[in-house]
């Protein structure tokens, strides 16, 4: 079921891999930083992101799009590619459980106020384990015509805040330190180099030799979104509000009306971030399922779906039942892990590429 997909296709998978938590969380932490400057904090952490791209991007034309910890196995060793493999699967459990917590914490803030958490974990669980069944391919399918609604609701989105926007609110510009838009952008800069992801999803890349212009062509697309979504978000309430808000994204949603009969579109913009949310959920579960199948060198992983979602559900549910846990890690600690996982752990396969490997020809090895 995991058939190849094509290079549009990859891209429109690396938008929907960072951008629909980004919406929810990056607002309120960038201009918690810097205020009217936020669009700064942006720039920067693409620029940043552009850069981790292209490392990622290197290491899949190098390999020709091989399974990444098998590449690594070969050019080093097996108990390297395990060790590894070991690290990077605990990542993707706890980069996977934070996103499922993420979604099920809006839910309930917002629409399921009166349902169960557990109730919204295992109801989300079964929709996407069963989506990751199908494979790759019809998830990036599906994500494709997802991406294309954009299509439908940003000029929707410009036209309801017609009248609401205030060009104002966004000075003065460059009233912050250059130390402040720097700490702004760390956040963001994590969410970007989210572009990993195409690491494990290389051995389905119909041409892994376009691996840059897929990274770069995905979050330049990111980078424009989140910065429509900041600046209008800014340009209604200012930056004051931003701060206090929990989701100033969808606070702007909220006061959306076109005319003096259409208004409440509330529902129709937290629906299409549910199914935008779903495909994220979806693509970050087949990833974690692609690197524990390249740890254990299993020929199958489909019987091993469920028992890992299942590890995911419980560490959504016991780990990080406290938002503001969930919140000062966004904040602090997610740069430093997403840094050593997504940008050292390519860096060190780019490295180690450079360095020729000396070591006797032995029979019979097959990777």
């Amino acid at each position: 079921m995991n058939g190849k997909i094509g290079t549009t296709q990859a891209v429109m998978l690396v938008v929907n891999t960072i951008l629909p938590t980004a919406t929810v969380v990056l607002p309120i932490i960038i201009s918690s930083y810097a205020e009217q400057d936020a669009p700064l904090a942006i720039i920067l952490s693409t620029v940043a992101g552009l850069l981790i791209a292209w490392i990622v991007g290197t290491v899949i034309q190098s390999s020709n799009g091989a399974p990444f910890l098998e590449w690594v196995g070969e050019k080093s060793s097996p108990v390297v590619s395990v060790i590894l493999g070991l690290l990077m699967l605990q990542f993707y459990l706890d980069t996977t459980a934070t996103i499922l917590r993420e979604f099920v914490n809006f839910l309930k803030d917002n629409v399921l106020i009166n349902t169960p958490i557990t109730v919204l974990v295992i109801l989300i669980l079964f929709i996407t384990i069963y989506m990751v069944r199908q494979g790759i391919e019809a998830i990036a399918r599906v994500n494709s015509l997802v991406i294309l609604l954009y299509l439908f609701f940003v000029p929707l989105y410009l036209l309801g805040l017609y009248n609401d926007l205030n060009v104002h609110h966004l000075l003065p510009m460059f009233d912050h330190s250059l130390a402040e838009i720097t700490l702004a952008s760390l956040t963001p800069t994590a969410w970007m180099s989210e572009v990993a992801v195409l690491l494990f999803l290389a051995p389905y890349l119909q041409y892994p030799q376009r691996a840059k212009i897929i990274g770069w062509t995905g979050l330049l697309f990111v980078a424009i979104l989140m910065m429509f979504i900041l600046i209008t978000a800014l340009m209604v309430f200012g930056p004051e509000f931003i701060k206090l808000s929990a989701y100033p994204g969808f606070a702007t949603i909220s006061i959306l009306r076109i005319g003096r009969f259409i208004e409440k579109l509330d529902i129709l913009f937290i629906s299409y971030w549910v199914l935008s949310i779903y495909l994220k959920f979806a693509i970050f579960l087949f990833v974690t399922v692609e690197c524990f199948k390249q740890t254990f060198r299993v020929s199958s992983s489909r019987p091993f779906i469920g028992a890992l979602g299942l590890i995911i559900a419980l560490e959504c549910l016991f780990s990080w039942q406290s938002s503001a846990k969930l919140n000062n890690y966004n904040q602090e600690g997610r740069f430093v892990v997403f840094c050593l996982f997504n940008v050292l752990v390519p860096l060190g396969a780019v490295l180690l590429n450079k360095v020729p490997k000396s070591r006797s020809k032995r029979k019979g090895w097959d990777t």
